[in-house]
């Protein structure tokens, strides 16, 4: 039995739901995965530094025994932080590290371009797609109030500007039979705002039962970055474990991640209703939900545990 330490910021929501669907998973592979703030004296340690939890920063390079990290961001949201990475996150987490994990080859060609250097040991192991509880799309809309008929597409996550959400507004704005859902944290008033007046439906915030029936609520999912590098791909997995279509642009890990799963556009508002009048099809959304859910087996939390419990098990036994 190996017994760690997670150590993630209790206030990162989308960390601690990593680590909260690992510690779950990790159970049926001899492995005692306990979430902490903070190290605990003496005890082997799993690191994840991210944009929402700084902590390891200072953390890792204290603590006195072997450690692994999880780099869920190779590079800070904001690049007046870079100075802090290029000091303290490169060479004093990363390089110091037994082992490092990040979720992508994308990340993994990345760190090594940012950090300068390849670390001692680098894995790839994907982020785990959660599954639907209840994959029923008439229920979730009935539970959300949202209409039954026509077709929806969820733009889910923190809703900013970066997730190009003024253009799908103006694309579904003007596409008859279909309807546009924002589901997250409201990052922009203005957006808000100009997605109340298109007639957009608005779920802010939601709880994670809320959240998850709006995924299933969807015909299709709106995955689109505006040239983010970002590893931020937890709407892209939720789509993929409820086996719904998904709409995406190929920035960053995104194509990697979702694969033939997806149909890509720019981030043009007429390339965005270009492929959402393609995805009007049934055979087309079918097509695609299929695919779906055959890379939601691949992409599986039991897989995502086999691969972690191995690499603790070479550190820490």
């Amino acid at each position: 039995m190996i017994v760690l330490t997670a150590v993630r910021d209790a206030h990162s929501r989308g960390v601690v739901r990593y680590v909260d669907l690992l510690a779950e998973a990790l159970g049926d592979h001899g492995v005692e995965y306990r979430p902490r703030r903070r190290p605990e004296a003496g005890g082997a340690c799993h690191f994840h530094l991210a944009n929402s939890s700084r902590g390891p920063l200072l953390q890792a390079p204290r603590h006195g025994r072997p450690f692994v990290l999880t780099v869920h961001d190779v590079v800070p949201r904001t690049r007046a932080l870079a100075p802090l990475y290029r000091l303290l996150a490169y060479p004093r987490a990363v390089a110091r590290a037994a082992a490092v994990i990040v979720h992508s080859r994308f990340a993994a060609d990345l760190l090594v371009r940012e950090a300068g250097f390849w670390p001692a040991h680098l894995e790839v192991v994907p982020h785990g797609a959660p599954r639907a509880a209840n994959g029923d799309r008439l229920a979730a809309r009935r539970a959300l109030g949202w209409p039954e008929d026509g077709l929806i597409a969820v733009l889910p996550g923190v809703l900013k500007r970066a997730k190009l959400v003024g253009e799908a507004i103006a694309a579904a704005t003007a596409l008859p039979g279909w309807h546009l859902a924002l589901a997250g944290a409201v990052a922009d008033s203005g957006t808000a705002r100009a997605a109340a007046r298109s007639g957009a439906l608005l779920l802010p915030s939601p709880d994670a039962l809320r959240y998850e029936q709006a995924i299933v609520a969807a015909d299709c999912v709106l995955c689109l970055r505006e040239g983010s590098v970002g590893e931020a791909n937890g709407p892209l997995l939720d789509a993929l474990g409820a086996g719904r279509a998904v709409l995406a642009t190929p920035t960053g890990s995104i194509p990697e991640v979702a694969g033939e799963v997806a149909r890509y556009c720019t981030g043009e508002v007429a390339s965005i209703q270009r492929a959402l009048k393609a995805l009007a099809d049934p055979g087309e959304r079918a097509e695609r939900e299929q695919r779906a859910s055959r890379r939601a087996e691949e992409v599986s939390w039991k897989k995502a545990a086999e691969a972690h419990a191995a690499v603790f098990a070479e550190i820490f036994q």
